[in-house]
């Protein structure tokens, strides 16, 4: 239907059956598309010729618009195809670039918290003093490492002396023997009352802190 419409508009200008209005509209047309241009010069030659060549000749017009049209189309498809193939592509490295971040984010307090353990220094050592059983229950060593964590901001070096009463697992009664520094008395005696499970009856120990 365009393509007929066209070959009317071109066959009205050059046989000047257009208004002035109509022709100043075709001849900015053709100025902007060439192929115009060359229809219409194409078709003043033509003057002349029979109605059967002339048909023949509009033919050949319309499949050449119409070429031209399917061109156009092709290539607005094509472009807009790798559009929204850039697009989703842009989408995907978003999408795992922020999924990576997450995981990193995840494994950071690990690795922080592995760093931390292994610079902590090991600054504290407990000896039994003489006619003392009382043991912790969940070992020396971890007795030592947990103290070791409960002082980490404590500044030595200074040492203590105590004794005290297993009573149903808990150090009661204790006494300060020997301390070169009272709060960490205070401390190392909430230490062993509050957060440790004893066995035996009696404990006797000297703490050392480095």
């Amino acid at each position: 239907m365009e393509n007929n419409y066209q070959l009317s508009r071109i066959h009205n200008y050059v046989m000047g059956l257009m208004s002035k209005e109509e022709m100043y509209a075709m001849e900015k047309e053709a100025l902007e598309d060439p192929f115009l241009q060359d229809a219409i010069d194409g078709y003043r030659l033509q003057q002349g010729v029979d109605r059967q060549q002339l048909s023949i000749l509009q033919q050949r017009l319309a499949r050449k618009l119409e070429s031209k049209a399917r061109d156009k189309t092709k290539r607005f498809y094509s472009w807009q195809r790798l559009t929204i193939g850039l697009a989703a592509a842009v989408l995907f490295m978003v999408a795992c670039s922020l999924i990576l971040f997450k995981y990193l984010n995840q494994q950071r307090p690990n690795e922080n918290t592995e760093v931390l353990l292994m610079e902590q220094e090991m600054r504290v050592s407990t000896t039994e003093l003489t006619a003392s059983d009382a043991q912790p229950v969940l070992g020396t060593n971890q007795f030592n490492e947990e103290l070791n964590s409960e002082l980490r901001d404590y500044k030595g070096p200074a040492e203590v002396r105590l004794k005290f009463v297993v009573e149903n697992g808990k150090a009661k009664s204790v006494q300060i023997i020997e301390s070169t520094d009272p709060e960490l008395s205070k401390v190392i005696v909430g230490f062993i009352q509050d957060k440790i499970t004893w066995k035996g009856n009696s404990g006797s120990l000297w703490i050392q802190v480095k």
